[in-house]
């Protein structure tokens, strides 16, 4: 092994990196496929892949600059031979699988998850567009791919900053590369809480962890030989892995701080199997763990597309085994091409001249770009399937507008400016309507019910923020509080506002979301009483400043996206097995139900979904042969009228003295 004194990268392989690789990518894979109890933090194995990056390419970067031998164009071109074959061959097949089994909606957008893959903008993509109303996790085929654009955005900047700096500050090279990892560790602190996702996905907040891989370059030249200090090092690396794995919360803003657990302990992983082989080092490189290491690449590209595809078409039937199965498969996929596409052309097999790569390259952007623009023109190739089964996978379309004038989004103090207008134009507002995201997808419907009643009201909503006073939901920076609070304190100022209806899931104490801090994790006991004290507490300040109250019960939802099961269904002539039981149902939300009995006596009435589609033991799914819910849970639009005479009917109920539930 060669070594150069001024922190030239060694020569050699190392086995134990790409053991390294094989841990990082296995982590990801249970997280992801939720193989084994206590891997939610899964995750981590991306921070690894950041470290490992950081040192191998400066490794090449420094070798070359000192040597005067660095050419931006080769390397380029380098990281065009390492990367592209495998990712093009991955979107390849993604695409083919998307034309056969994707329906329009879904493909158009697996086209643009395709293209933002291929300009390696994924992350930025993603953070922009996977929301609450935007993309969830379900629906992103492509989602795992925000990584490699960050890698990618990392080799397009990276190479010419260290150009520049070995030409011009040759002696601050590494305190240079030091400060960027200290500017970059810094934004991360400092935005974690007020951006997370920007933190999460972005270039700036996560560069320092590559820049951590960089430094190994310049501490390995210049560690003291000591067997037993490579030893303990080695052996601290894998107590802090352990250490990321079993002390992460849902309540841990990442990266943050925490991401210092897995990214020195990969570095420590690193320098301690620098000079010798040590005890963890001999581990990782074991034949059967190296080579996952080899295929880590492909197998990683291939299997969240696996696990999403399965999911959905296995619906409520993906359990273990299958999750396992999937994981077996995403194996053999990538073993298949990591030996016929990314080796072949890594060690010049295939395409062996650089412009023969290049021109290859161009080609398969052009093939994207070209299926992009045939899906977007053409509305996502509807003629591929039934003319029925377009029809009803449509209905995922089949929701409210965005309605962003009256979403909170942490404003104070209201007025009724701030609020939509529902019911009869130009009438003062007498009711407000607020809730979480299912009092957005039922705004059609209290709009239609106010103005039958000759009525007017304002509207608000705040997603996944149940209505209910004095409390935070996890991780959502204090705002649901706020909305809550600025309800309240609006309502108090207008007496004529003299009807509420809360609408929600009624889910999120269930989940364990709910908290008295927005950092706070309960545990779910708590967070079930907690919901149930400040329901309480709810209606009983609304009911104490002289408002009559109305409460949306929860919805029962379906055991799958409705629209898409249906349309399946009709491909495979099959029953859409997307209902369950009311008992189910009311099982799940006893605590609810027992919540709402006990304050009974202060609500006017309630409105009750379970009782308008559960009238024959199992909860419907369907309203006359149309979804009911645009995903598993939200009720369609164009089912107002459905809905709008369940109102009716609970008022008829509470007006001759029956209950609304």
């Amino acid at each position: 092994m060669t070594r150069k004194s001024s922190g030239s990268a060694p020569t050699a392989y190392r086995a134990d990196i790409d053991g390294l690789r094989a841990v990082a990518v296995l982590l990801v894979l249970a997280f992801h496929f939720r193989l084994v109890p206590g891997s939610e933090a899964g995750f981590i194995g991306v921070d690894i892949f950041f470290v490992i990056s950081g040192f191998l390419i400066t490794s090449i970067l420094k070798r070359q600059l000192d040597e005067g031998t660095l050419s931006l164009a080769s390397f380029y071109v380098g990281r065009v031979r390492r990367l592209a074959p495998a990712l093009i061959a991955t979107l390849v097949l993604v695409l083919a699988a998307g034309s056969l089994l994707l329906f329009p909606e879904d493909l158009i957008s697996l086209t643009q998850q395709a293209l933002a893959s291929q300009f390696y903008v994924s992350n930025v993509y993603y953070w922009r567009n996977v929301n609450y109303f935007g993309l969830r996790m379900n629906d992103v085929f492509l989602l795992h791919m925000w990584s490699l654009a960050v890698e990618e955005q990392f080799y397009l900047l990276y190479p010419l900053a260290l150009w520049g700096v070995h030409r011009y500050q040759r002696k601050r090279f590494w305190a240079a590369v030091a400060l960027a990892l200290l500017i970059s560790f810094a934004l991360n602190i400092i935005f974690v809480a007020r951006k997370p996702e920007a933190t999460f996905y972005l270039l700036p907040t996560r560069a320092w962890e590559l820049l951590t891989g960089a430094l190994l370059v310049l501490a390995e030249a210049r560690r003291a030989r000591s067997r037993l200090a490579d030893e303990m090092l080695s052996l601290f690396g894998v107590g802090l892995l352990a250490a990321a794995l079993v002390g992460y919360r849902e309540d841990i803003r990442f990266p943050g701080y925490f991401a210092l657990l897995p990214v020195v302990g990969t570095a420590c992983l690193m320098l301690g199997g620098v000079r010798r082989t040590t005890l963890t080092s001999r581990v990782l490189s074991f034949a059967p763990i190296r080579y996952v290491g080899k295929i880590s690449y492909p197998l990683y590209l291939v299997h969240w597309p696996l696990n999403i595809f399965a999911g959905r078409w296995m619906a409520g039937r993906y359990h273990l085994g299958q999750r396992f199965a999937m994981f077996a498969v995403s194996l053999l996929l990538a073993a298949a091409l990591y030996h016929l596409v990314e080796n072949p052309v890594r060690r010049r097999n295939l395409l062996a001249l650089n412009g023969h790569l290049l021109r290859a390259y161009a080609a398969g952007l052009a093939v994207t770009l070209l299926i992009f623009f045939v899906v977007q023109q053409t509305d996502g190739l509807p003629q591929r399937f039934p003319r029925e089964a377009i029809r009803l996978a449509a209905y995922v379309n089949d929701k409210s507008p965005p309605l962003s004038e009256c979403k909170f989004t942490g404003e104070a103090p209201l007025s009724d400016a701030s609020f939509c207008k529902i019911g009869k134009p130009g009438s003062q507002p007498t009711w407000l309507v607020y809730g979480d995201s299912h009092a957005w997808a039922a705004y059609a419907v209290f709009d239609e019910w106010l103005t039958l009643k000759d009525e007017a009201g304002l509207f608000m909503f705040r997603q996944a923020c149940p209505p209910l006073l004095g409390l935070h939901l996890l991780g959502d920076e204090g705002i649901c509080h706020a909305f809550n609070l600025s309800i309240a304190t609006f309502l108090r100022r207008h007496a004529d506002v003299s009807n509420v209806v809360l609408v929600s899931a009624w889910r999120e104490a269930l989940e364990g979301r709910l908290t008295t801090a927005p950092d706070l994790l309960l545990s779910k006991q708590a967070s079930l009483r907690l919901f149930d004290e400040q329901f309480s507490a709810t209606l009983t300040y609304l009911h104490d400043i002289g408002k009559q109250i109305y409460v949306w019960e929860p919805v029962p939802g379906a055991r799958g996206s409705v629209p898409v099961v249906m349309a399946r269904a009709v491909l495979d002539d099959e029953p859409a097995r997307l209902e369950f039981t009311r008992k189910r149902y009311m099982a799940e939300m006893d605590f609810f139900f027992k919540a709402l009995k006990r304050n009974r006596h202060l609500i006017a009435a309630s409105f009750s979904p379970s009782d308008a589609l559960c009238r024959s033991g199992r909860c419907a799914a369907a309203i006359d042969g149309q979804p009911a819910y645009f995903d598993n849970s939200h009720i369609t639009r164009s089912t107002r009228d459905f809905w709008v005479r369940m109102l009716q009917d609970s008022e008829v109920h509470r007006r001759i003295g029956e209950p609304g539930e």
